[in-house]
C-alpha cells in the first residue's frame, strides 16, 4: 500500500517515516485496529498494537539488520506504541553485513548431521533414552547461535505489517513473548527453518513409527502474550515444505515447528483471514497437559483462515476456549487430522467448509488427544453437510468426543455460512512473479515468458516457487532461464505429477510426461534455479509407478549451472532428441537429488564439481545413482568427475548404477564413468549391478582416482588406466564435431 506525504528522518540503520497525512485515499494498515466483536481478542481493552505511534516511532524496513533495530527501539519507552513497516523480503538468516548466513556457520563444537545421526541411531543408542552427550551437547550449542541471529523478539505495543505485495520475513522466527496490545499483518512467513533438530525416540505421533525429529522455531511464537490480532498473513515452508524432507530413523527429518503456536498463558488472541499451507504442524494452542499457567486463559478466535495443504494441528488446543469458525479446509491427501481435541479444551467449531481430496475420509478431521467434547455446527463436506464429529465417534468408539464444551461464542463479527466460505481467498498479497524477457517485456507465468522469448533470448525469474509444467521447444535456439538472485533455492519450478498419475482423460502421464520442464532446445541454458518433482510417494499409495521426473533434457551443447534437481526416483533425465541423435550436456555446480535411477537416459553428460544426494529409503538396495542408456556406437555417456556424492543411507546399500535398455534395445549400452569424485559409505563394494536381465559387466562402466569411504578397487570395480584416464576427460565428452568446449 503506496503512503504518501512523510515526513522522514534518516538514521544509518533505517528509515523513520512519519504518519501519513489526512485525507490519503486508502486506509494506513499501520494505523488500524482490530474492529470491535471481532473475536477475543477484541475483549475487554481491544487491540490496537502501535497504531498510535508518533512520528519517531513509525519504522520501514528492508532487511534484518534494520528489523531488529527498529523492533527494539532503544529510544522508546517500554509502553509506548510503533509501527514497523516491512517492505520486501527480510532475511532473518543474515548477519549484521548482510551477509547470507548457512546451518555450517551456526555449527559449533564439532557438532554435524552425519555424525549425529550415527551417534544416536536406535540401533546404537536405542528408543528408551532421549539424546544426551557430546553430540547432543553440540547440537543445542549450535541451536542457540542460529536462535540468536533468527529469534526476533516483538515489545508491547506494536504493529507489524508489511507494505506492499510479497512483503514478509524468511527464516526468522517472530517472537511475541510477555507481552500485550500486539497486531501481525500483511506479512508472508517463509521456510522458518531449523538447521539442528533434535531425535526424540519417545515422541509418537498417531499411526506413525516410533520416535519424531522435533524443531525449535515457530514463525510466530505467542508465550504468555495478551491482546494479539495475527490478520492477512500468508504462512509456508516454501521452497523447502517438510513433505519433501529426507527420512532418517524411519521419521521425516522435521526441520520446521508451527507456523503460528499460541501457549504458556497467552489470551485473548484473534487470528483471521491468513493463509497456512505447505506444512505439517500448523498450529498449536496450550503448552502441555501438565500446564499450570493454561487453565482459564488460552481464549483463541480462528476465524476466516485458509489451511491449504497441511497435514495436522489447524489447530490443536488444549484448555482454552477456541473459536473455530468460517475457515476453509483443503488438507494434504496424507492428513493426520485438523482439530486436535486436548485435555480441557474447549473447542467451538462453527460454519467451516472441507474440500476433502479422494480418499480422505471425514473422521481424519478430528483426533482426540485426551479431551472429552467438542461443539460442531454447520460444517460443509465437499458442499454436504457434514457432522465430522459424528464420523469420528463412529471410526473410534474407544475415544468418543461429546458435543456440548459448554460455552456459546458471542465475539463472531463476521460470522457467515459455510457455503460462502468454498471459494475463500485469505492470505498476504504475493509478489507479483515478474518473469522479465530481455527487452521483450514482463509475464506472470514462466511457460508465457518462454513463448514469447525469442530464439537467443533471456529469461529471468524473480525468487519465487513456481507451479507450473515447463516446455522449452525446440525451436528456442540459445535460450538462457535463470534465476534473478543468484540462489539456485530461492528460485523454484515445480510440479507433482509422477509416471503413474492420472490425467483428465484417465490415462496416465508416464515417465517422460511426468517431467516439471521438459527441455528440448540445442544451446540452451539454465543457471542460478532449481527444478523440482514435489511428487510425494508416501501420501500416494494407490499410485505404484513413482517415476516423477524434475527434468528431462533433449538439446545438443546445454549448459546448466549451479542448478538443483530435486525429486526421488528418475530425478534427471538427460536424453537426445532419438536414439541416432546425440546430445551434449554440461552440469556444472549443480546439486542433484533422488534415490531410484535419478540420473538417467542416453545424453552424453558431463557433471563436473556436483553434489549428488542419495536419498535414503530404508532398504537395501536404498536405490542407484545412474542408469545410463547410451548408444553402442557412442564412446560417451555419462562422466561424474570432480563432484561429492553424500547420502544417510546405510553403509553399503546404494549402487552407482546399473544399464538401461530401454525396451529391451540390445544396442544400449551404458558408458558410465566416476572419476576424482568422494564416494560415501552407503556405496557398496560392488557398486554396479545388472538391469531388467542385462548385465553389468556388458555395459561400459569404471572408475578412476575416487576417494571417501565408499571408494575401492577390486574384479567388479573395473578402473581406468592412466592412458585410459587422459582419454575420458570434460573435453573429450563434449567436444563433437565442433570442438565445444564449455567448462
Amino acid at each position: 500500500m503506496r503512503l504518501t506525504r512523510y515526513a522522514l528522518a534518516l538514521s544509518t540503520a533505517l528509515v523513520v517515516v512519519g504518519a501519513p497525512t489526512a485525507g490519503a485515499s486508502a486506509p494506513d494498515p499501520g494505523r488500524q485496529v482490530l474492529p470491535s466483536d471481532d473475536g477475543w481478542a477484541s475483549s475487554g481493552t481491544g487491540t490496537t498494537g502501535g497504531s498510535a505511534a508518533t512520528a519517531e516511532h513509525v519504522h520501514v524496513v528492508r532487511n534484518r539488520a534494520e528489523l531488529v533495530t527498529a523492533l527494539a527501539d532503544t529510544a522508546l519507552a517500554d509502553t509506548a506504541p510503533k509501527i514497523v513497516y516491512v517492505e520486501g523480503v527480510v532475511d532473518a538468516n543474515t548477519d549484521a553485513t548482510g551477509k547470507s548466513l548457512s546451518c555450517t556457520d551456526y555449527a559449533t563444537d564439532g557438532y554435524t548431521l552425519d555424525g549425529y545421526l550415527a551417534a544416536y541411531d536406535p540401533a546404537v543408542w536405542g528408543r528408551d533414552l532421549e539424546p544426551s552427550g557430546p553430540l547432543e551437547d553440540a547440537r543445542a550449542a549450535s541451536a542457540k547461535r542460529q536462535t540468536a541471529t533468527i529469534g526476533l523478539p516483538v515489545t508491547a505495543n506494536t504493529t507489524i505489517v508489511g507494505r506492499g505485495r510479497g512483503a514478509g520475513i524468511t527464516g526468522g522466527s517472530l517472537r511475541i513473548h510477555g507481552v500485550d496490545n500486539v497486531i501481525v499483518r500483511n506479512l508472508t512467513f517463509s521456510d522458518t527453518r531449523d538447521c539442528f533438530p533434535q531425535w526424540d525416540p519417545n515422541d509418537n505421533s498417531p499411526g506413525e513409527a516410533p520416535g519424531n525429529w522435533n524443531s525449535l522455531y515457530d514463525s510466530v511464537s505467542l508465550q504468555g502474550a495478551t491482546h494479539v490480532w495475527v490478520e492477512g498473513n500468508t504462512f509456508t515452508d516454501q521452497p523447502n515444505p517438510d513433505s519433501a524432507a529426507p527420512v532418517y530413523f524411519d521419521r521425516p527429518y522435521q526441520r520446521h515447528d508451527g507456523q503460528l503456536d499460541i501457549t504458556n498463558g497467552s489470551d485473548l488472541v484473534t487470528v483471521s483471514r491468513n493463509l497456512f499451507t505447505d506444512h505439517d504442524k500448523t498450529m498449536l494452542i496450550g503448552s502441555s497437559n501438565s500446564s499450570t499457567v493454561d487453565p482459564g486463559k488460552l481464549r483463541v478466535s480462528v476465524h476466516h483462515n485458509v489451511f491449504r495443504g497441511t497435514q495436522e494441528r489447524s489447530p490443536r488446543v488444549r484448555f482454552g476456549q477456541v473459536h473455530v469458525y468460517d475457515n476453509l479446509y483443503e488438507p494434504r491427501a496424507d492428513l493426520v487430522y485438523n482439530w486436535g481435541v486436548g485435555v480441557s479444551s474447549k473447542i467451538y467449531a462453527e460454519n467451516n467448509y472441507f474440500r476433502l481430496r479422494e480418499g480422505v475420509k471425514p473422521e481424519l478431521a478430528l483426533y482426540n488427544w485426551g479431551g472429552t467434547a467438542i461443539t460442531e455446527r454447520g460444517t460443509l463436506v465437499d458442499g454436504r453437510p457434514t457432522s465430522l464429529l459424528a464420523a469420528f465417534n463412529a471410526a473410534n468408539p474407544t475415544k468418543v468426543l461429546g458435543d456440548d464444551v459448554g460455552w456459546t461464542p458471542t465475539l463472531n463479527r463476521g460470522l457467515e455460512p459455510a457455503w460462502r466460505i468454498a471459494r475463500l481467498k485469505a492470505g498476504a498479497q504475493a509478489a507479483p512473479k515478474r518473469i522479465r524477457v530481455e527487452g521483450v517485456g514482463e509475464y506472470a507465468t514462466v511457460q508465457s515468458a518462454i513463448d514469447a522469448a525469442p530464439a537467443g533470448g533471456t529469461v529471468t525469474l524473480q525468487r519465487g516457487v513456481y507451479h507450473e509444467v515447463v516446455t522449452v521447444p525446440a525451436s528456442k535456439t540459445g535460450l538462457v532461464l535463470r534465476g534473478a538472485t543468484g540462489k539456485a533455492s530461492d528460485v523454484v519450478i515445480d510440479f507433482d505429477n509422477a509416471s503413474g498419475t492420472k490425467k483428465p482423460d484417465g490415462t496416465t502421464y508416464g515417465t517422460t510426461g511426468s517431467a516439471t520442464a521438459t527441455i528440448a532446445a540445442d544451446d540452451f541454458t539454465a543457471r542460478d534455479l532449481t527444478f523440482r518433482n514435489s511428487f510425494d510417494r508416501a501420501a500416494h499409495p494407490e499410485i505404484t509407478a513413482t517415476q516423477a521426473v524434475a527434468m528431462k533434457a533433449t538439446g545438443d551443447r546445454m549448459l546448466f549451472d549451479r542448478v538443483t534437481f530435486l525429486s526421488h526416483q528418475d530425478t534427471l533425465y538427460a536424453d537426445s532428441p532419438s536414439a541416432a541423435t546425440r546430445a551434449r550436456q554440461y552440469y556444472r555446480n549443480c546439486s542433484i537429488s533422488g534415490d531410484v535411477d535419478f540420473m538417467f537416459g542416453r545424453a552424453t553428460a558431463v557433471f563436473d564439481h556436483a553434489t549428488i544426494t542419495a536419498l535414503d529409503r530404508g532398504g537395501n538396495p536404498n536405490g542407484y545413482l545412474t542408469a545410463a542408456s547410451t548408444k553402442r556406437d557412442n564412446p560417451f555417456g555419462f562422466l561424474v568427475v570432480n563432484s561429492t556424492v553424500v547420502s544417510s543411507a546405510k553403509a553399503a546399500t546404494y549402487y552407482l548404477g546399473r544399464p538401461w535398455h530401454p525396451g529391451n534395445d540390445p544396442d544400449s549400452i551404458a558408458q558410465v564413468v566416476f572419476r576424482e569424485t568422494v564416494l560415501p559409505a552407503a556405496v557398496k563394494s560392488t557398486p554396479w549391478t545388472d538391469m531388467s536381465g542385462f548385465s553389468w559387466k556388458d555395459a561400459r562402466f569404471a572408475e578412476y582416482h575416487n576417494t571417501g569411504a565408499g571408494s575401492g578397487t577390486g574384479t567388479d570395480r573395473p578402473q581406468l588406466s592412466a592412458a585410459d584416464a587422459a582419454k575420458y576427460t570434460v573435453r573429450a565428452y563434449l567436444a563433437g564435431g565442433d570442438g565445444w568446449n564449455p567448462a
